[in-house]
């Protein structure tokens, strides 16, 4: 692992907390348990991709990791590289594995993985939040109980340990990892006795033979309404009534939100009110606007139709704080950082003088016209002179003897402001007659 840049340059942000190198800033990483591929090298934990048919020489389309693959490169602006984690079979458990990805490789952003179960998706969360560099970390889930008054739930435990981190999306297809769960088979249709993966009660899965494979086979696919797949597996004849066995669909909504929005530079979209490039909508009749309210009150998003159109609903992370808003915080963290030790590293010495502590105001300059270019930065809230940044560089004549002697030089005082954008709307109309 490379040395961070936080060993000699300190940026604190006031709401932010670590440093992510450039090269990774806008790459996500999908992360699952899986045998070593033939062509990764023994011990490996990471790996880019640039296409999907790249994935595919390495991962079966079957696979979860497929699967992720190819909902994040759907879209005509998808992330021009992926990285895929690997989790090890001898792993003491996800934050064991999660070290050892972070140990390997530092450059990716968001974190998105095959996890469902509360449990695991509250310690990948746990994960992020302490993480070495700063990452974020975008869930799916489908979980009933996210969409109604209770508070004992995926959504409420994430906002309850105040994750700035972690943001969770609700969709009727988001799949959840559960296993043995049975229901009644009668010729060949599979009958819902309780809700699951967007279905209704009452509602009929019939099963289609895969290649091969018979109804009684134990590879058996059942294609839901929703025309997304589950595997199913049976041992029992075709007559029925019998009950099979289920397990996780996965369709990954949140691979295609990341994938949309993480190519855009910092500042120049907020994540509300997305298209999903192929996302299905999840119906009015399987999200009223109660259940939405529920899921957007634990600071949760939905994708649900507006206006005949599909979009994602509202965009924030578990503490309520915007995504956009907390990437912009995270690249700044990042640039100001990289600046400053770019400076140094190609400087001899930077002399413990005015001239010197003033040779850095550049630098500092630089990564807020960036910034205001890519539109992150407005003007500060009370100023009166349109102002968008303040800077208040050291004095040499104030600078203790104890800091010359160890070399440190006191804070850069920086002021910005987010620009932000419009989420919600009122107008008042006088209707003259």
């Amino acid at each position: 692992m490379s040395t961070p840049i936080t060993e000699y340059v300190s940026v604190t942000i006031t709401v932010a907390d670590r440093l992510i190198q450039t090269q990774g800033f806008g790459v996500p990483l999908l992360y699952d348990e899986f045998s070593l591929p033939g062509s990764w090298i023994t011990g490996q934990r990471t790996q880019n991709y640039t296409s999907l048919s790249g994935v595919a020489v390495d991962f079966a389309v079957t696979t979860k990791i497929y699967r992720m693959a190819a909902a994040t490169f759907t879209g005509d602006r998808a992330p021009a590289t992926i990285k895929v984690g690997r989790g090890d079979s001898g792993d003491a458990n996800l934050t064991a594995a999660l070290d050892a990805i972070e140990a390997e490789s530092i450059e990716w952003y968001c974190l998105v993985a095959a996890y469902l179960l509360e449990a695991d998706v509250n310690e990948i969360a746990a994960w992020v939040l302490a993480a070495t560099v700063n990452h974020i970390y975008g869930t799916a889930s489908e979980l009933s109980d996210i969409i109604t008054s209770a508070i004992d739930d995926l959504f409420s435990d994430l906002e309850g340990f105040a994750n700035n981190r972690t943001f969770g999306l609700y969709h009727h297809n988001g799949g959840v990892d559960v296993t043995g769960a049975a229901y009644t088979v009668v010729s060949g249709i599979v009958t819902v006795t309780e809700t699951a993966h967007g279905l209704l009660i009452g509602d009929t899965v019939v099963f289609s033979n895969s290649s091969g494979t018979s109804i009684d086979g134990v590879n058996v696919v059942a294609t839901v309404p929703t025309s997304s797949t589950f595997t199913c597996t049976t041992t029992a004849a075709d007559g029925g009534p019998l009950t099979v066995d289920y397990f996780a669909r996965y369709d990954f909504p949140e691979c295609r939100w990341v994938g949309r929005q993480l190519p855009t530079e910092p500042g120049e979209e907020d994540w509300a009110f997305k298209e999903l490039k192929g996302q299905e909508v999840t119906p009015e009749a399987l999200l009223t606007l109660t259940q939405q309210q529920f899921a957007k009150g634990k600071n949760g998003s939905v994708y649900t139709s507006i206006g005949g159109i599909g979009a994602t609903q509202i965009g924030t992370m578990a503490t309520g704080r915007f995504i956009d808003t907390q990437i912009g915080i995270d690249w700044m963290d990042a640039r100001f950082g990289e600046a400053i030790m770019q400076r140094r590293l190609n400087s001899p010495n930077i002399p413990f003088t005015q001239a010197g502590i003033n040779s850095l105001l550049p630098d500092i300059i630089g990564v807020i016209r960036t910034a205001e270019e890519n539109t992150l930065l407005g003007i500060i809230a009370n100023s009166t002179s349109g102002e968008t940044y303040r800077i208040t560089m050291p004095q040499i004549r104030d600078v203790s003897s104890a800091d010359k002697v160890t070399r440190t030089l006191p804070a850069i005082e920086i002021t910005v402001q987010l620009r932000g954008s419009i989420i919600n709307f009122t107008l008042n109309v006088a209707a003259l007659v």
